[in-house]
This record gives C-alpha cells, sequence and structure tokens, in this order.
C-alpha cells in the first residue's frame, strides 16, 4: 500500500471501544441508577453513547419489551427509547467499568490493511 504525503491530518479520531464492567456490576443496575424511568422488567439495554466535552452526557438506547407492535415506526428497525442523563460525573461512570480497550484512528488508512512489522 502506498501513502501519500498529501494525506491529510485530522483533529478526530474513530474506532471501536470494548469495555468490562466491574465485579459485581451490571448494566441494568448501572442504567436503573442513572436513568429515570428505567426498569429492567420493561426495558433492555442495547446501546450507550458518552459524549464528553464541557459536560458528560451518557444517552442509552433501551429496547421497550412491553411495547414491541405499533405502525409509528419503521418495521426493519428496533424501536428504542432514548434515556439522557448529565447528572454524574466520569469517575461514578468510571466505577461501573474494570477495563476498556480501544483503537482510534484517523480514517486515512483501514485497520485491517495494517501490518505491524517491528515485531
Amino acid at each position: 500500500m502506498e501513502t501519500s504525503s498529501s494525506a491529510q491530518v485530522q483533529n478526530e479520531l474513530s474506532g471501536k471501544l470494548t469495555l468490562t464492567l466491574s465485579p459485581g456490576k451490571t448494566l441494568d443496575e448501572f442504567c436503573e441508577r442513572h436513568f429515570d424511568n428505567y426498569n429492567s422488567d420493561q426495558f433492555e439495554a442495547v446501546a450507550i453513547r458518552v459524549f464528553y466535552g464541557k459536560e458528560i452526557v451518557v444517552t442509552l438506547y433501551a429496547l421497550d419489551k412491553v411495547r414491541q407492535e405499533g405502525s409509528n415506526y419503521n418495521i426493519n428497525k428496533i424501536p428504542v427509547k432514548k434515556f439522557k442523563s448529565t447528572t454524574f460525573g466520569m469517575s461514578e461512570l468510571l466505577s461501573f467499568i474494570s477495563e476498556f480497550n480501544f483503537t482510534l484512528s484517523t480514517g486515512n488508512f483501514p485497520l485491517e490493511d495494517m501490518e505491524v512489522i517491528n515485531k
């Protein structure tokens, strides 16, 4: 693969993050504690977005297990309820996490095309 001197330097990196919850902690416990009206009998957490900037905004997307039938959404999509919270700090968020791992890329080259040569 050739590199180009015209490769654009970016101010934004993107990638994938995985995390492991702390022993004894569950995603449902986290959601019930931090999102008003979340209840694991009715909802199943399917995605969480964390924004860190001037404030921390955590958004939860949860499947409503009770309300699956309806006509006001695309039947080819998964209907989710959106919960938002700005009421806790980073240390409280991190208290639920035992470890995380992520790789960020400029997007100029696909990660799967990289080969480490200094083994």
